[in-house]
């Protein structure tokens, strides 16, 4: 939608000087507006689109067609400890998960939303539904007993977003909870450190 929006302004700001252009050339007035118009309103913008190609949204694939597919993949891992990162807007919740490999996995998205509110998730352990091609996470399964506290943290700002530490779904780190934290540079929730 922005390149549209871009290239349609950027259209309408060349009329003019189209326009001045032209009249160099062409001394009838209405054949000059017919083709500063068709020059401005049709010549550029199919340039333009050309030039500037749209991206292709990439199709991601339902969980129930991977597994007709035999893409279908499922991981269990026990977890010793988790954080949670809070949310910005509504790209879904943020939970650092500490496995039994000692590595970090993140989970993140709004398939998150259920489980944390029907208090199963976070759990001793966790299953998730992934896509072995395109590693598109479908969501988790909480295994076990539920964890009834855990450490929560303030927002990503842009500074964190823009670090050389991506935090993505579905993808293990091998650093420790406190030390993704650390590099992050976040902090503890004011109102409290701990979600119950």
């Amino acid at each position: 939608m922005f390149r549209l929006i871009a290239i349609a302004a950027v259209c309408t700001l060349l009329l003019i000087p189209i326009a001045g252009f032209s009249s160099n050339i062409i001394s009838n007035g209405p054949l000059l507006v017919a083709v500063s118009v068709a020059l401005t309103y049709f010549v550029i913008p199919i340039f333009m689109l050309r030039a500037w190609p749209a991206q292709k949204v990439k199709k991601l694939k339902s969980m129930s067609d991977a597994l007709w597919d035999g893409e279908l993949q499922t991981d269990e891992h026990k977890v010793f400890a988790v954080a949670q990162i809070e949310e910005t807007e509504d790209e879904g919740l943020h939970f650092l998960v500490t496995t039994e490999t000692g590595q970090t996995l993140s989970i993140t998205g709004q398939y998150l939303y259920g489980p944390v509110e029907r208090k199963s998730f976070p759990s001793e352990g966790v299953r998730l539904f992934k896509n072995s091609v395109t590693g598109q996470i479908y969501g988790i399964e909480p295994l076990g007993k539920p964890i009834t506290s855990w450490p929560v943290f303030d927002p990503f700002t842009i500074g964190q977003v823009q670090s050389d530490l991506m935090i993505e779904d579905g993808k293990f780190y091998a650093m420790s909870i406190d030390e993704i934290i650390s590099k992050l540079g976040l902090r503890p929730v004011e109102s409290g450190s701990a979600a119950t």
